[in-house]
């Protein structure tokens, strides 16, 4: 018992843990979460849910002129699990996108394509299917397009769901979407299919006529209003960013090696051909200013093994025989024993 007790955390620990958490949160993302919250805590104090009926994107009173609603939907919340399981799929979620394509690029792409179109599909099937009177709020048609832009970039590849089980990465916005409906019934379904759909035309590049390049969010940057926010803790520039093309490089694999080798599917295998590729590569990359490591990944995700070091001066590449030069003397010694009509092992003994 003592044993165990040793092993669970202190409460300063995990107070100390979870702020270096949220401080670790980009800057919209952080902001995005606390006025979630703040609205659901200032609509649980007051009567009838005022603070959703207010902003909540419902059909019939936007067609009557409150037009904020088509922007404003994404933050109110109808019950604490509805928030915290919005929550807890948004944030480790929209961390990663922030990072990766910077704050300002994220903002465009969840006010523009996840916030304006998903929500004038919505609008669009309100008339149509004649659900003027139905609202929907939350966060999850954030979530669903940006799930299913996710799910197609990891193609072939398996995703946790929740630590409970491993879904195919193109069923995952389907099984989310029926683990929503089962435990919110009360989630309006077709504010998330038009959300899944914003996804699907987003991820196969339907939108990129409004979107624009990275060069311009950079130069937004300089420029007032967001000239005065880029300094601010968690704030992520769009030149700070590493990444090529409109995807997103969300992977269930945590490690991301920038000096991977370009021989890693050939690693563990043994004999001449692994002999061979390694000779290839190293006379690749023997011109390379500066040494560099190819490490290639084996099957488990915590070891990688050194395959071989590239010299970075001309000097220590003289220094260093080759296989070539190291095989040829006993190529010679061999023939030469040949030659001679005596064994070569013998005459090595002796």
């Amino acid at each position: 018992m003592s044993e165990v007790r040793r092993n669970v955390p202190s409460f300063s620990t995990v107070t100390s843990s979870f702020k270096s958490y949220i401080l670790s949160l980009p800057i919209l993302t952080s902001s995005v979460t606390c006025v979630a919250i703040f609205l659901y805590i200032l609509d649980s104090l007051l009567v009838d849910n005022v603070i959703y009926d207010a902003i909540d994107l419902l059909p019939k009173k936007l067609f009557e002129g409150q037009v904020w609603r088509i922007i404003s939907y994404p933050y109110p919340h109808n019950s604490l699990g509805h928030l915290l399981f919005n929550l807890l799929i948004f944030l480790p979620l929209s961390t990663t996108i922030e990072h990766t394509i910077g704050t300002i690029e994220y903002f465009y792409i969840l006010i523009t394509v996840f916030t304006l179109l998903s929500g004038a599909f919505y609008l669009l099937g309100s008339l149509i299917f004649d659900y003027k009177e139905t609202s929907v709020g939350g966060l999850s048609p954030w979530i669903f397009g940006v799930v299913v832009w996710e799910s197609r970039e990891l193609a072939g590849n398996e995703r946790d769901l929740f630590g409970l089980l491993r879904v195919p990465a193109h069923f995952y916005p389907i099984v989310l979407l029926l683990l929503m409906e089962i435990f919110f019934p009360r989630a309006w379904f077709a504010s998330h299919i038009c959300s899944l759909i914003t996804g699907y035309f987003y991820a196969f590049g339907y939108l990129s006529s409004i979107l624009p390049p990275t060069s311009f969010f950079s130069n937004l940057e300089s420029k007032s209003p967001f000239s005065r926010i880029v300094n601010f803790r968690g704030f992520i520039k769009a030149d700070e960013i590493s990444r090529s093309g409109w995807w997103l490089p969300l992977s269930i694999d945590p490690i991301d090696d920038p000096l991977e080798s370009p021989i890693s599917e050939n690693a563990g295998e043994s004999g001449e051909s692994g002999h061979t590729n390694s000779s290839t590569n190293a006379n690749e990359n023997a011109n390379a200013d500066t040494n560099t490591l190819l490490i290639a990944r084996s099957d488990s995700l915590d070891n990688s093994t050194p395959l071989f070091v590239v010299p970075s001066s001309n000097s220590s590449r003289s220094t260093s025989p080759s296989p070539e030069t190291e095989s040829a003397p006993l190529a010679t010694e061999s023939n030469s024993n040949s030659n001679d009509g005596g064994d070569p092992l013998a005459s090595n003994n002796h």
